[in-house]
Order: C-alpha cells, then sequence, then structure tokens
C-alpha cells in the first residue's frame, strides 16, 4: 500500500514475468563474431552495455565483442533479437534519440560508443532483409574509450577516458543528404582524470536547456550548462548552443564515480561509486540528502528512478535490487533477482536466498550481477540485465500488506506481538514484537517504524518454537533437540531447562491461580511440563509437574519435581493422560510391567469398539484418542476461562486436560489430518490442521462431568476417550477375554473414567493447504486465519462465511499474530518474509445481529443470546445426542 504521509510505510511486490536468455547469435548477423579481448576468447559473448528506446520500444544491448543487437519487447515476451553492427571493440555505450531531437530523432538513427573510441551513428530500418542496417557515419576525436552519449537536439555529447567531453553538431547546409552529418564543435578539458560516465536532464519548461552532469575517476561531479547562441542575422535564438562548466563538486566520492543519474524533478544528482555507496545530492542546496551505503558490503553497478512513487533502484554485484525511499531516506526492500557469484551458497548474509529460488534467478548470470535495471514499456515495469540474460519485472505498489525488512534468512516459524503493558521507568505501553526462524535467530522489532532493533541467536540448537513473559522480561524458546531456553533480555543471560526428550513445538503462558503463572510446553514426546520461571526468592527456574497428554505409553499418575528440578516421581493421586488401565497387584511376577502377552493399546481400543459396535471411522478416532504410533504434540492452549490445557498433535485428537490435577476430561475427534494450530474464544475453541479446515468446538461442553461437577471411578483410575455414550468397560473386558488377553488384566474388569467426546460445532473450508495459524480478532470476535496457500482469511465464523481474502501468490504463510497497537495482523512466511496487512473495515464490523446485543462480547455456549445454529448444536451436544460423536 502506498500513501502521501511520508512516515508512512511502503510495500511493493516483485515479479519476474519472463527471461530470455542472450543468443550467441542475432537476425541479420551473417556470422558469429570473433572474440576481441584475449580474455573472452574461451568464452561466450556477454552483454556489457544497455539502452531503452521509449519510442520504439527497442531495448538495445551491447557486447564485449563489439556487436550491437536490440530487442522489440512487450510484456508478453521479447521477440527475435536483431542485430545492428559492430565495432572493433567492446560496446561501451549506446543513445537513441527521441522524436524531437532534430534529424537525428526524424531519421530514427542509433549512436554507439566504443572501447575503440570511435562514435558510429547507425540507421536500422528493416527494410531490406539482407542487408537492413547502414552505416551512417564514424565519429573520430577521443583517444580513450567512449564512456557515455547524450543526444541534445542537433549535438551529440560524449565522454571519455582521455579526460575530454565533445560536443559534435549537425553540420549546417547539407539538407539535400539522405542522413545528418556530424562534426566536432567544441570540447571540455580539464576534467580530473578518466570522465567514467555521463547523465542528462531537464525538466521540461519553456526555455530550461536541462544540465549535463559529468562524474570522474576522483569521485568529483561537474555540472556542464548549455546555452543557446543568439543570431543576429535572423534576430532570434539559432540552434547553435554553446557549453560552459557550472560549477564543480569535488570528492562527492571517496572513488571514482561509476553510474550518474540526474533527475530534474527531484533537482537531485545521484551517484554511484566504487565505496560501495550510493549518495542523492541535491542540486539547489548544494548539500547531500541521502547516503546508503550497500549492506551487503558489494558494488552498486546500476541506477534507475520512479519519479511516480519516489524511489531509487539500485542493482549490485550479488545480484539484489534494492530500493530506496527519497521521501524517507530509508532502505524499502531487497530482493534477488539473480543468483550471486559462486551460487546462493555464496550469498552475505541479509540477503533471501529463498527470494532467489522462488524468482527462479539461477546460476550462469555472470559475475557481475545485475548490469543494469532500466523502466521500460509501461507503468511500473522493469527490464533487468545480467551479462547473458534479460529479464522483464513487475514491481507493483498497489498492495494490501506491507514488508518489514531486514529480517530473517529461512522460515518464520513463531511471532508474538506485546500486548501494551507498561514497559520501562517511562510508562510507555510496550508494543514490541518478536519473530522466531529456523535461521537460528529471534528478531526485536519496533513497533513504531518494524526496524529490527535487536538479533538474538542460537548456537546450539535449532528453534522450534518461541514465546514472550511481559511481565519478567524474559523471552521462551523451545530447541529440536528438548531444551527451553530463558533469556533475560535486561541482563543478557540464559537459562536452559531440559525435561523433553524430542522437539518442544508449543510454549503457552498460563495463570493457573492467581499470582501463579507457569510455563506450558508440549513437544514431540507427547509430554506436557509445566515451569516455573519465576526467579521469585532467589528460586531458580524449575520444573512443576509433567504429564504424558499423547502416546501409547501414556504413564499412570502425575510426576511432579522439587523446586530445583529433580527427577520426576510418580504421583499416586489423579490420573494423567490418556492410557489402558494397570495390571493389579495380583497380576503376579508381571506386576507393573506388561508381559508378552499383554494387549497392546492399539488392541484394546480394536476390542473395546468393536464390543460397541463402532464403524470404522469412529474405531479410528478410538484407536487415536488411546494414543496410536503417532504421538507428537503439535499444538497447546490454556483456557483461562475454564481452567483448562487443551493439546492437539499428528494423531488428530484435541485433548483436554484439568488445570488443576492435570486430569484428562475427554476429547474432541473431527479432523482428518494432524491439527496444528489452536486458538480460544471464550467457550469456544478453534483448531486448524492439515486437512485443510477450521473446526469449532465448544472447549468442555456443558454436559460433561466436569461442567456438571461429577467424578466416577477411582482417583488412580486411567480415562479413556470416548463417544458421547459411556464406554461400556465390562463389554471391553468380555472383548477382550475372547482374544485370550484377559489375565493380563489380573483376571479383573478394566475400569474407565466417564469423559466427554465432543463433536465439531461448525466446520469451516476454504484454504486449500495446511492451516498453519489461527487467532481471534479483539475488536470483533472475528476469527483471523494463515495457510501454506498463502492466504489470510478473516471469517465470521457463527455464519461460516469469509469476510476478507488475502492471497499472496509467491508466499507460504507459516505463523500469524496480531498487533494490539493498530488494525493490523502480522504473518511469517516459509519464504523468510515477515509482511503486514491491515485489516479492512469490512474485516472489524460486527459481523451478525446476535452479537450487536452485547456489543464487542463474544458469544459464549452457555449464555443466552447464543447464535441459532451454534446454539443447537451446543444443545445437541449437551444431550448426548450423536452416537457416532466419532
Amino acid at each position: 500500500m502506498y500513501s502521501d504521509d511520508e512516515e508512512a510505510e511502503i510495500a511493493v511486490d516483485i515479479k519476474r514475468l519472463w527471461d530470455v536468455k542472450i543468443p550467441l547469435m542475432s537476425q541479420g548477423q551473417k556470422e558469429p563474431l570473433k572474440p576481441i579481448i584475449s580474455a573472452a576468447k574461451n568464452k561466450d559473448p556477454s552483454v556489457v552495455c544497455t539502452h531503452y528506446d521509449v519510442d520504439r520500444r527497442r531495448f538495445f544491448y551491447g557486447m564485449d565483442n563489439g556487436a550491437v543487437c536490440f530487442w522489440p519487447i512487450d510484456q508478453s515476451r521479447p521477440n527475435t533479437s536483431r542485430f545492428v553492427g559492430a565495432h572493433k571493440g567492446p560496446v561501451s555505450a549506446i543513445c537513441t534519440p527521441r522524436k524531437g531531437d532534430g534529424e537525428l530523432g526524424k531519421a530514427g538513427l542509433i549512436v554507439t560508443g566504443s572501447v575503440d573510441s570511435s562514435i558510429k551513428i547507425w540507421d536500422y530500418q528493416g527494410k531490406v532483409i539482407l542487408d537492413p542496417t547502414v552505416c551512417v557515419q564514424t565519429l573520430y576525436g577521443h583517444s580513450g574509450t567512449v564512456t557515455a552519449l547524450v543526444i541534445l537536439g542537433d549535438y551529440i555529447v560524449s565522454s571519455s577516458t582521455d579526460g575530454s567531453i565533445k560536443m559534435w553538431r549537425q553540420e549546417e547546409g547539407r539538407g539535400q543528404l539522405v542522413y545528418p552529418w556530424f562534426e566536432l564543435q567544441a570540447t571540455v578539458a580539464g576534467m580530473e582524470g578518466w570522465v567514467r560516465c555521463m547523465a542528462y536532464g531537464s525538466s521540461g519548461a519553456v526555455g530550461d536547456l536541462g544540465a549535463i552532469f559529468a562524474a570522474d575517476e576522483s569521485g568529483g561531479v561537474t555540472k556542464v550548462l548549455p546555452e543557446a547562441v543568439w543570431d543576429d542575422s535572423i534576430q532570434r535564438l539559432s540552434t547553435r548552443m554553446d557549453f560552459k562548466i557550472d560549477h564543480r563538486v569535488e570528492r562527492l566520492h571517496d572513488r571514482g564515480i561509476s553510474v550518474i543519474r540526474y533527475v530534474a524533478k527531484w533537482d537531485m544528482v545521484l551517484t554511484v561509486a566504487y565505496d560501495q555507496c550510493l549518495r542523492a545530492y541535491d542540486v539547489k542546496s548544494s548539500q547531500i540528502r541521502h547516503a546508503w551505503v550497500n549492506e551487503r558490503g558489494c558494488q552498486f553497478t546500476t541506477l534507475e528512478v520512479n519519479t511516480e512513487f519516489d524511489e531509487v533502484l539500485a542493482g549490485d554485484t550479488s545480484g539484489v535490487l534494492s530500493i530506496f525511499s527519497v521521501r524517507t531516506g530509508r532502505l524499502m526492500v531487497t530482493k534477488q533477482l539473480v543468483a550471486p557469484p559462486g551460487g546462493v551458497a555464496a550469498s552475505r548474509r541479509g540477503i533471501n536466498a529463498h527470494a532467489s529460488a522462488s524468482s527462479g534467478g539461477g546460476p550462469g548470470s555472470g559475475p557481475s550481477g545485475i548490469l543494469s535495471v532500466t523502466a521500460v514499456l509501461g507503468r511500473q515495469l522493469y527490464a533487468v540485465t545480467t551479462a547473458r540474460e534479460l529479464s522483464l519485472w513487475l514491481i507493483e505498489h498497489e498492495l494490501e500488506y506491507n514488508v518489514a525488512r531486514g529480517g530473517h534468512e529461512k522460515a518464520v516459524i513463531s511471532l508474538y506481538s506485546c500486548s501494551g503493558g507498561v514497559a520501562g521507568p517511562g510508562g510507555d505501553h510496550d508494543y514490541r514484537i518478536f519473530s522466531a526462524s529456523i535461521d537460528n535467530t529471534v528478531r526485536l522489532w519496533d513497533p513504531y517504524d518494524m526496524a529490527c532493533i535487536r538479533v538474538m541467536e542460537e548456537m546450539h540448537s535449532e528453534l522450534s518454537a518461541m514465546t514472550f513473559y511481559e511481565g519478567w522480561n524474559l523471552l521462551v524458546t523451545g530447541h529440536d533437540n528438548g531444551d527451553i531456553r530463558l533469556w533475560n533480555l535486561d541482563t543478557c543471560s540464559t537459562v536452559t531447562l531440559r525435561q523433553h526428550t524430542n522437539t518442544v513445538t508449543s510454549l503457552e503462558l498460563a495463570l493457573v491461580h492467581r499470582n501463579e503463572e507457569l510455563l506450558i510446553s508440549g513437544s514431540y514426546d507427547g509430554w506436557v511440563v509445566l515451569w516455573d520461571i519465576r526467579s521469585l526468592r532467589g528460586e531458580e527456574p524449575h520444573m512443576v509437574a509433567k504429564f504424558r497428554a499423547h502416546g501409547f505409553d501414556a504413564p499412570n499418575g502425575l510426576a511432579s519435581s522439587n523446586s530445583k528440578g529433580a527427577a520426576a516421581t510418580p504421583a499416586t493421586g489423579g490420573s494423567s493422560g490418556v492410557q489402558t488401565p494397570e495390571p493389579t497387584a495380583g497380576a503376579g511376577p508381571g506386576t507393573g510391567t506388561a508381559t508378552s502377552g499383554s494387549m497392546s493399546r492399539a488392541e484394546a481400543a480394536k476390542a473395546a469398539g468393536a464390543a460397541m459396535g463402532l464403524g470404522p471411522s469412529a474405531m479410528a478416532a478410538l484407536q487415536g484418542a488411546l494414543g496410536g504410533p503417532d504421538t507428537e504434540i503439535l499444538a497447546l492452549r490454556f483456557d483461562p476461562l475454564k481452567k483448562v490445557i487443551v493439546t492437539a498433535g499428528t494423531d488428530r485428537v484435541i485433548k483436554v486436560w484439568a488445570a488443576t490435577g492435570y486430569e484428562y476430561l475427554g476429547c474432541h475427534t473431527g479432523h482428518t489430518g494432524p491439527v496444528g494450530c489452536l486458538a480460544l474464544d471464550s467457550n469456544f475453541l478453534f483448531s486448524g490442521s492439515d486437512d485443510c479446515t477450521i473446526c469449532l468446538w465448544d472447549t468442555v461442553p456443558a454436559g460433561s462431568p466436569r461442567a456438571a461437577g461429577l467424578r466416577t471411578g477411582a482417583g488412580s483410575v486411567p480415562a479413556l476417550a470416548h463417544t458421547s455414550s459411556v464406554l461400556n468397560s465390562q463389554a471391553a473386558f468380555s472383548a477382550a477375554a475372547s482374544s485370550g488377553t484377559a489375565s493380563s488384566y489380573g483376571g479383573a474388569p478394566p475400569a474407565f473414567q466417564l469423559a466427554f467426546s465432543g463433536r465439531p460445532l461448525k466446520t469451516l473450508k476454504g484454504h486449500t493447504r495446511s492451516v498453519t495459524g489461527l487467532d481471534v480478532l479483539p475488536s470483533s470476535g472475528n476469527l483471523v486465519s494463515c495457510s501454506l496457500d498463502g492466504q489470510l482469511l478473516v471469517w465470521d465464523y457463527v455464519g461460516g462465511t469469509v469476510l476478507h481474502r488475502f492471497t499472496h501468490e509467491t508466499e507460504e504463510f507459516r505463523c500469524l499474530a496480531l498487533r494490539y497497537d493498530r488494525p493490523e495482523v502480522m504473518v511469517g512466511t516459509v519464504q523468510a518474509n515477515l509482511l503486514r496487512y491491515t485489516i479492512h473495515e469490512a474485516a472489524v464490523a460486527v459481523p451478525a445481529k446476535a452479537r450487536l446485543a452485547r456489543g464487542a462480547g463474544r458469544p459464549v455456549a452457555s449464555e443466552p443470546g447464543l447464535p441459532e445454529d451454534l446454539e443447537g448444536l451446543a444443545l445437541e451436544e449437551q444431550q448426548g445426542s450423536g452416537s457416532e460423536g466419532f
């Protein structure tokens, strides 16, 4: 999006439309040209200079073998390359006149300069198939390489490494000739060394002849003004002009200037030098307005300007395009357009290798990286050339999102936005933003301008999860080796917590009791661990409790530790996890350990399901709830209203646990793929899955035993997930006995604790790939979801409709976070970008009349006023209807 406000942030999207390789021979070329430079004899010819003819839509390029060619281009695809002619040395400059530039413009001639010191004027009409090009004239006068050409009316202005600027004028009295004839009129000498480049610009106002700026190898810039000459014989200004040096700027750069551009609209001269710096010099104030150093530590090679959006585009030798804002003086965005020399692996820190891969850049772009960036055809279209390739890119500004730059190099896996609590002695509200990536860095972003102000790098294990403890200014990260790291941002110290044996996937802060805020972690190992990470009374961060939430070997009971994080010991009270009954004391020598004849959990679930008469789908769900071979926890949430912990993972089951006692309360089934993200909104629970759907649940149904205050079974008896009908334990035992494995239970039937099993109140379908992030807008209660399909959707989940759809064609959305200081959703992508979407008016409006009566409040399943469609489903669930709940 774009704004006239200087402080507003600007986002651009850069897309490749097409690309084409430089041909060895062009149409009209009779035979390949032999390499002129000895170093180029064993390689294909390369492009060394370019120029775009706006009037004829021809893109000219000169090669190191002396050939001058062009492409007639359009937005769909370039036509066949055409051969114009050849110099005896590499082509160093190309210029074409505009239609108003005297006889040159009328005839449509082409002017080229070369390392061989000559300037040639060509006429390419294409009327004669065998020999369409005519070399009209060759100008000799320079004793060095012709570095730049400017056409100004009846004049050709040339610069050279011989330290001079020459003016060639069309001779008068030769009107009968087919082509104009040029002679040397004047020479501007006194430049300090080589004149490396030259630029001309004019405001277009009446009487303004413009100005020429020439840059030399000492880093200085000389301004040359053309002046019209009064002709007394005709009593008016003639076509003849005088050129004089107006003033000179010494040492604009520390080293020689390689590219110069004069923009009359801005009264600004843009220069690029070998000191790896781009400077913007204000002509009126004679001051340097902006100075941008290449953050990759390499040389800029080309310049282009966009006067509509006040931008400067610069390409460099690493193949990266940088876009700078003249209004704000900031670097807006960088994009890897071509692979750097040596391939993507040679890319320096800060270059997005994913962008290169997605944009199609590859090897073979030559050692010079980007050779030129040129505005062509229509608005926001640019031709990018390398040594052997031409490509067309669209740089689009009218976007729905902003890009936070200076970010990560690999996929962003987690985002956290501070809620605005008071931070610091000044009493400022804390809206800081944290992002974590598998590049093993956590970045802290300034909420005002989204500048990256701090980078924390993990040196030991890959990051897998992240959250932030606002009250204690503690950053918490999970890692793939099972470690949890506490980063104290005040003291720059870290503490490592170890309990998990596999990748930590979820981290959640929970206010379990008053003044008792715990950290809850979930892992691929299937365990949920609760930690006290506050340093109260000198007590070190330690584990409070842990229980097995997913997995076939969930232990019976709760494991606790002392304040120092000692080894966990089984607790005798309560039940935790989803597990089959343990053998009784009278089971014989195998007490406490399953014998070879024991029934596995999968077999027990199958037998119980068969005894209940469950169908195949319900049977599969029951086995998943009991814990099959897939044990990983992928998502975890704490519900502060119901005081429950919700877990979900690869077994496709969402399980609910009491936050006090950690008893298993029940499960929600309905997804057909792993559940990777969860969100809460009052009584409602949302889940996103790899099956591309989002399900809406009543977190703890009102008819469940916990909600009704019921408890059944002994405290040490484990719970079993089942359908809304109570599992008949005797039937399960009978089924087990028939299989010959009843002895493993000591001859006694297993007992099961009553637990609820919920089904979705509503299923939302709109994504085409895995749902990776969910959250609820606090202003309206609307649901926000993101997916690997590159879509960010805003839902009215009551009606099941999409209120707004944001799409991105080249990004895969990995995570999201809501900002509390502005109506904005931040999205982290697999391509290592951080995108910022402003929520539109339609997304924050109250979507349903049921919400109007309660203002910004959110509907609660157990309260009056629940929307009718959800109320019916909730009541049906509470009454135990639908025995096929799985």
